[in-house]
């Protein structure tokens, strides 16, 4: 593979402690928008016009520029209301569809629409990831040594030294102090198309680490929180998220019968957050009962915008965690539509709770920072309510009866 990050000697420290190996794994995933992809389009002599609910103006005039052998400035884009992005309306191929058509038309408005059959079917999907880990810990159940091998495609692109700092991303600014410390990617590519999913390499990488986190701790029957806390003493920030969050969602106080709670953090999009989920499981099922939220994302300019952009990512994560998976035989996709591609139902919903770390440092994002972290909390929750550990996504496969 090729090296992302590279602390100490992680490789001849792996075995100077209790050795603790595990393979984790994530599928590709659909970004289903409400709104399906979608342009409009006018294309006359010298000039073009669109209208388009996209991510990404400037490849997208460019490429309707190309398309129809004009200068870019004679391309004018109008950005609509998105309808749901999440990185999908980040490709240009809808609006090159909009373009061809309106082309062999000159001066006529045309419109493309997506069935939800063609957008499901014809995604640019989250990567699928293989991933393996190893760490060493000492006499007092702390690491010492820990190795990340990470398999996933490269979206969208190998930058320098061989790495996706995109398949690699969570492992590669992993706050934790463990002295030997390796992250190595190993490119695999194949013919599905891939790219942006809200959060990028963080939603299933969090997944992958904040579990593995968990083992280590269960590994020496230490309190996943304290066991972080540990090893965070260098990080204010994330350790204020933390402290907020246990806080707020009473770790390690009595719970209704039969609940348990997980924890998780990820510190993306310049935010530090902290999730706690409570779960139960009843005979093999599980709910998610609540969520509780702490985040640190500097200077907030509207509260109640950061409020819902924390649930909002949440829900997109939890729905991915518990159901998301696109699966695909002899070349073609076999998810079509919410029937076998299922998101999170009204009575699916946890209760929220949000809160926010006051701060005068540089605003940071919130749209992908709860993301991150809903599987990782709800998995781990699970571990801790079943004694199961879940290495896979989506938990509706999992076997906890």
């Amino acid at each position: 593979g090729a090296n992302a990050r590279k602390d100490g000697d992680s490789v001849a420290n792996l075995n100077s402690g209790k050795r603790i190996d595990a393979v984790y794994q994530a599928p590709y995933l659909a970004h289903a928008p409400m709104e399906p992809m979608n342009c409009a389009a006018v294309v006359n002599a010298d000039s073009c016009e669109i209208w388009a609910p996209t991510q990404m103006q400037t490849p997208s005039r460019n490429g309707a520029a190309m398309i129809l052998g004009l200068a870019p400035e004679k391309v004018k884009l109008n950005t609509t209301f998105v309808g749901g992005g999440f990185g999908r309306r980040g490709r240009t191929d809808y609006v090159n569809d909009a373009v061809e058509v309106a082309k062999t038309m000159p001066g006529t408005p045309v419109k493309v629409v997506w069935s939800r059959e063609d957008d499901m079917q014809q995604d640019y999907y989250r990567p699928a990831s293989y991933v393996k880990m190893s760490a060493a810990l000492n006499a007092a159940g702390m690491p010492v040594a820990c190795t990340v091998d990470v398999a996933c495609p490269s979206f969208p692109n190998v930058g320098r030294n061989g790495v996706s700092g995109t398949a690699v991303e969570h492992f590669a600014e992993s706050l934790y102090e463990i002295p030997n410390y390796s992250v190595d990617y190993h490119r695999a590519d194949t013919h599905v198309p891939v790219s942006f999913w809200r959060s990028v390499g963080w939603s299933q990488n969090t997944f992958f680490f904040e579990s593995f986190i968990d083992e280590l701790a269960a590994a020496n029957n230490q309190d996943p929180l304290e066991f972080r806390r540990k090893m965070l003493s260098k990080s204010p920030r994330m350790l204020g998220v933390l402290n907020l969050v246990a806080e707020k969602a009473n770790w390690g106080k009595t719970l209704p019968a039969g609940r348990a709670q997980g924890f998780a953090i990820s510190n993306n999009v310049g935010s530090f957050t902290a999730q706690i989920a409570e779960v139960s499981v009843t005979s093999g099922k599980v709910k998610v009962h609540k969520i509780t939220i702490a985040t640190d994302c500097g200077h907030v300019v509207n509260p109640q915008i950061l409020r819902e952009q924390a649930i909002g990512g949440a829900v997109y994560g939890l729905a991915a965690a518990m159901k998301g998976s696109i699966t695909i035989d002899k070349g073609r996709v076999q998810q079509s539509n919410f029937n076998n591609y299922d998101v999170l139902r009204m009575d699916e919903m946890p209760e929220f709770e949000v809160y926010v770390v006051p701060s005068t440092e540089a605003p940071g994002g919130m749209g992908e920072a709860s993301t991150p972290g809903t599987a990782p909390a709800v998995a781990n929750a699970i571990f801790r309510a079943t004694g199961k550990r879940l290495r896979q996504l989506p938990i509706k496969n999992a076997n906890l009866a």
